[in-house]
């Protein structure tokens, strides 16, 4: 019978902490918590690598949010402001039966996760942009804390 030594173990948690480890994460905190329509939210993303790539993007939020799902547009565009992909994504924010918010959390803030794009379409050493914006029929959203975006491969 084999024993697992401690040094075993250590490799095995830096082989899985390492594999998960973003490429890019930035988050953007709403002033007063209001998230308004006219505003696109700008990631700026160099790749460093030509592998595919999923993108990951966080919504954090409060009891306030008025609905119970998020609709958000984004474009992902090139150095040269071409457009490479762009959707209407909708994240459910809070259970449609019951009302209870989706996500981690407690008390009155949570977080809702979703992998919205995955490509390998990206040239290695260039630089992208991320537009995103809400895409609900209000002019603005209260309840938004912050909208974060991961890309991870």
């Amino acid at each position: 019978m084999r024993t697992i030594t401690l040094k075993s173990i250590f490799i095995l948690i830096f082989i899985s902490l390492s594999c998960s480890m973003p490429k890019y994460s930035n988050y953007y905190s709403f002033k007063d918590q209001i998230w308004h329509q006219d505003s696109s939210i700008v990631f700026n993303y160099n790749n460093l690598s030509n592998t595919n790539l999923k993108f990951e993007i966080s919504i954090s939020y409060s009891n306030s949010y008025p609905f119970q799902n998020l609709y958000a547009s984004y474009s992902l565009l090139d150095s040269e402001k071409n457009i490479i992909n762009t959707k209407m994504i909708e994240l459910q924010l809070f259970d449609k039966k019951n009302g209870i918010p989706l996500g981690s959390g407690i008390y009155n803030n949570f977080v809702v996760d979703s992998i919205f794009l995955q490509t390998d379409q990206l040239i290695e050493n260039e630089k992208y942009q991320l537009l995103v914006k809400h895409s609900m029929r209000e002019n603005y959203l209260n309840g938004v804390i912050r909208l974060g975006i991961s890309i991870t491969d």
